[in-house]
C-alpha cells in the first residue's frame, strides 16, 4: 500500500487508540504520537489488519457497484442489436467481450474464444468495440461498429481480420476491410456517421460503468466477471456452469 494511503490509515487508527483511551486526550501532540508510534511498532499487526479490511470493504463496494450497474445496464449490453456478433446470434449462452485491436490481450483472448466457439454451437459472444489505445484503435473501432450496422454477417470477418494485425493502422483500415469481401470506401462512410461516434461512446460509457479500466474483459448475464485474457480451457470450464 502506497504512503499515501498509509498516512490517512494510521491517522485514523490514532483516532482509535484515542477513543479507546479517553485519558490520552490530554496528552500533547507530540506524546501522543509517540504513543501511537511504539504501539505500531509492538504491534504492526494492527496496521496490517487494518489494511486488509480496508481491501476488503474496498472490493466489496466495487462488486455491489458492479452488479448495481450490471442490473441497471442489461439491456444495452445484452440486447443491443447494432452490436457485433462472434458465433451464434441466436445462442443460448450468452458473453459481452469489451475489446480494442491493438491490445495484445485481447488477440489472445480472440485466438481462445474462436477455439471455444469453435466447439460450443450456442455461444453467441456480443462484442463490445472500444477504441482505448489510441487513434488508431478509435478508427479501427469505429469501421468495425459500421460493419455491424451495414453488413451484420460479415462483421465477424472482419473482426478476425482486424484481430489478426500486429498493430492496426488508419492507413491500413480500407486495405483490411476490403480483403475482408467489404466496400471500404461505403463502409468508411459509415464509420465517419454521428450514429457511430454515439454507439463508440455508448459502448466506452458501459464500460467505465462497470468500473473497467483495462481491455479484453468478458461480462456474462449471471455477473460473472473475467477482466483480462483467459486460456480455451479454463474458458470451456467456466462455460459448462453457463449452458
Amino acid at each position: 500500500m502506497t504512503p499515501r494511503v498509509l498516512k490517512p490509515l494510521a491517522s485514523i487508527l490514532a483516532l482509535g487508540l484515542l477513543a479507546a483511551t479517553p485519558a490520552q486526550a490530554d496528552m500533547s501532540r507530540e506524546e501522543f504520537q509517540k504513543l501511537v508510534r511504539e504501539t505500531l511498532l509492538e504491534q504492526p499487526e494492527i496496521l496490517r489488519e487494518a489494511i486488509i479490511k480496508l481491501e476488503e470493504k474496498d472490493k466489496m463496494a466495487q462488486q455491489q457497484e458492479f452488479a448495481k450497474q450490471l442490473k441497471q445496464q442489461s439491456a444495452q449490453l445484452f440486447a443491443n442489436r447494432t452490436d457485433g456478433i462472434m458465433g451464434n446470434p441466436r445462442g443460448k449462452i450468452e458473453m459481452v467481450y469489451f475489446t480494442d485491436y491493438n491490445c495484445p490481450y485481447c488477440r489472445r483472448l480472440n485466438k481462445s474464444l474462436n477455439e471455444v466457439i469453435a466447439d460450443e454451437p450456442e455461444l453467441k459472444v456480443i462484442v463490445k468495440d472500444i477504441g482505448i489505445l489510441g487513434p488508431d484503435s478509435v478508427q479501427a473501432a469505429r469501421l468495425a461498429l459500421a460493419a455491424a450496422q451495414e453488413a451484420p454477417r460479415q462483421y465477424e470477418e472482419l473482426h478476425q481480420a482486424l484481430m489478426s494485425q500486429q498493430r492496426v493502422q488508419t492507413a491500413a483500415l480500407a486495405t483490411i476491410a476490403d480483403k475482408a469481401g467489404l466496400d471500404a470506401k461505403a463502409l468508411q462512410k459509415t464509420a465517419d456517421s454521428k450514429d457511430i461516434a454515439d454507439k463508440l461512446s455508448q459502448n466506452l460509457s458501459l464500460f467505465r460503468s462497470l468500473g473497467l479500466n483495462g481491455t479484453p474483459a468478458l461480462v456474462f448475464p449471471d455477473g460473472t466477471l473475467i477482466p483480462g485474457a483467459i486460456d480455451a480451457a479454463a474458458l470451456k470450464d467456466l462455460l459448462k456452469d453457463k449452458s
